[in-house]
């Protein structure tokens, strides 16, 4: 089985194009219920990671893999294979390349997701363990209620579009740090965000010409209690949540609902075209669970994340 390696900076948009024919045969397993990307914005996708984690790539027969390795325990592997290509090593063969260049690159544990009998039955095959399970759901944008949202005192909410300023950049680097006790897989570490990371992100964004679209509630002396970030690719009709956060000194006051209800209704009047919002949450993170239940999302798929420890 002949495996490729891609350079996506550099690749041809003929060559990108294939894995992005790849997601669209496995569209139905993985978002079910979501609108198909662009063929563009997959192209982008893959053209402009950031620089501040690594990224492999390669191409077979049938299937493609694509390898993201932010630190030692925090490596994940998108491996697709379409449906009448399996079964016939080209899966295995992919997942030995990534393996082999995981160990280069000082990786002891590897991740990946499925959301399919046939996903799963490859990882345990692959001697992958299930974990953390993910529940993705989707909100119908235009028939969701959207409420002003009940803003606690001395507290405001603000939308940053493409950048943070840099006078609140130090103060939004603080307050991602609530993240790093967000439900997680035990064996996953995943290196705490810097201003590096946020303005690498924000390129990579804008070099795809997707929006960063970031709500926070502030404080009277500027500081952050909650975030929540939407990301939209240019004439698409999906909107995807990323991180939502809370301080923690900060939870328990509505924070973290005041600034989804802000974001969705700031999205919705500035992209009408947009009609369906995305977002994933860990099975056991109730809290971020019950907060998108009440704003109308409802859930569409669960993914398992499996652990390949090398």
């Amino acid at each position: 089985m002949r495996v490729e390696e891609i350079d996506a900076r550099t690749a041809p948009d003929h060559v990108l194009l294939a894995f992005h024919a790849l997601e669209v045969a496995c569209h139905d397993e993985l978002a079910p219920g979501e609108p198909l990307r662009s063929a563009d914005d997959a192209i982008a996708f893959h053209r402009h990671q950031p620089p501040t984690h690594t990224t492999c790539q390669w191409l077979a027969e049938g299937g493609a893999a694509s390898l993201y390795v932010h630190g030692p325990t925090a490596a994940f592997l998108d491996l697709l294979v379409q449906p009448e290509s399996r079964r016939r090593g080209v899966g295995a063969a992919l997942l030995t390349t990534a393996r082999d260049r995981c160990r280069e690159l000082g990786v002891t544990a590897l991740h990946g997701h499925h959301t399919a009998p046939s996903g799963a039955a490859f990882a345990d095959w692959a001697g992958a363990v299930d974990g953390q399970r993910v529940v993705r759901s989707l909100l119908d944008l235009r028939a969701a209620e959207l409420p002003e949202p009940d803003v606690p005192e001395g507290w405001r909410l603000v939308t940053w579009l493409a950048r943070v300023p840099d006078e609140h950049l130090a103060e939004y680097v603080r307050a991602r740090a609530a993240m790093d006790d967000a439900p997680a897989p035990v064996d996953l570490d995943f290196p705490t965000s810097d201003a590096e990371k946020v303005r690498a992100s924000e390129e990579s964004l804008a070099r795809r010409e997707r929006e960063m679209r970031l709500t926070v509630a502030l404080g009277g002396d500027g500081e952050i209690g909650a975030f929540t970030e939407l990301r939209v690719s240019r004439g698409s009709t999906l909107g995807y949540t990323d991180d939502t956060g809370t301080v923690a000194a900060h939870r328990g006051k509505g924070l973290a609902c005041a600034v989804k209800i802000e974001s969705l209704r700031r999205l919705r009047d500035d992209h009408p075209e947009v009609d369906v919002v995305s977002t994933s949450n860990a099975e056991e993170n109730l809290a971020m669970r019950h907060i998108n239940s009440s704003v109308g999302f409802r859930p569409t798929v669960t993914e398992t994340m499996t652990t390949l420890t090398l």
